[in-house]
C-alpha cells in the first residue's frame, strides 16, 4: 500500500471512529424519579369542653427528573398532585355533636420532595408531606398535625422530633448510587409513626394523640 493510501485510511479511520463510538457510549445520562406516597391517619384532642376525634386517607405523586451534576445530582420537579383526599372530624360533649366531611377542610397534604442527597455511595431521599392545624371545628385550643416525612427532613420539622416517634418499620428512604446506574430500581418503604402527649393549655391539661402508617414506593429510571 503507497504512502498516499495509508494516509487516505487513516483520515477516514479518525472520522468513522469517532461516529461510531457516539452510538454506542451516551453522552448524556438522567434518571426519571416517581415517588407515589399513600398514608392513613387519625387524631385526638381531649380534656376541654368537647372531645375532637379526625382520621384521614391520602395518596399522592410526585414526578421529576435527576441529573448529574459532578459529585452531586440536580433535582427537577414536572409535577406534583393529590390522587386521593378524604377526611372527616367529630366534636362531641355532653350535649353537642358535630360531623366535618372532606369538603369542610380547607387544607390539604402537601407533598414536597426537596432534594436527593449524596452521602458516600448512598443516596438518599429528603422528603416531606406538609400538615396543617387542628382540630378544624371551632376550639379554642390547635396543634400541628405532623403528616409524613423522610429521615433525612427530620431536622426540618417543627414542635417534635419525628424519627423518634417511628413505631415500626423505617422512613429512611435511600438506594445505593450505584444501583441507579444499571437498570430501573423500585422500592417501597413501610413504616408506622404514633405521638401521644399531655400540654398544659390555659391551667388545663390537655391530651392529644396523633399518628399513620405510610406506604412510599419510588422508582428511578435511567435514561440516555
Amino acid at each position: 500500500m503507497r504512502k498516499k493510501e495509508i494516509i487516505v485510511l487513516l483520515i477516514r479511520l479518525l472520522v468513522i471512529c469517532p461516529l461510531i463510538l457516539s452510538t454506542r457510549v451516551p453522552s448524556s445520562l438522567w434518571w426519571e424519579i416517581k415517588v407515589t406516597l399513600i398514608a392513613d391517619g387519625e387524631y385526638k384532642m381531649e380534656g376541654g369542653e368537647k372531645t375532637y376525634s379526625g382520621n384521614y386517607s391520602f395518596a399522592t405523586l410526585w414526578t421529576g427528573t435527576m441529573e448529574r451534576d459532578n459529585t452531586d445530582y440536580i433535582l427537577y420537579h414536572l409535577d406534583s398532585e393529590i390522587l386521593r383526599w378524604e377526611a372527616q372530624e367529630k366534636a362531641v360533649s355532653a350535649d353537642f355533636f358535630n360531623l366535618l366531611t372532606t369538603s369542610d377542610f380547607a387544607e390539604k397534604p402537601c407533598f414536597n420532595l426537596n432534594y436527593i442527597l449524596r452521602r458516600g455511595d448512598v443516596l438518599h431521599f429528603d422528603f416531606s408531606v406538609q400538615g396543617f392545624d387542628v382540630p378544624r371545628n371551632e376550639s379554642p385550643d390547635k396543634f400541628y398535625l405532623n403528616l409524613p416525612c423522610s429521615e433525612e427532613n427530620n431536622h426540618k420539622l417543627r414542635e417534635i422530633n419525628y424519627n423518634s416517634f417511628v413505631a415500626k418499620g423505617s422512613n429512611r428512604i435511600s438506594f445505593e448510587e450505584k444501583e441507579i446506574y444499571l437498570a430501573p430500581q423500585e422500592k417501597t418503604f413501610v413504616w408506622t409513626w404514633k405521638s401521644q402527649k399531655w400540654m398544659l393549655k390555659q391551667e388545663r391539661t390537655v391530651f392529644l394523640s396523633n399518628g399513620h402508617k405510610v406506604k412510599a414506593h419510588i422508582s428511578i429510571k435511567p435514561h440516555h
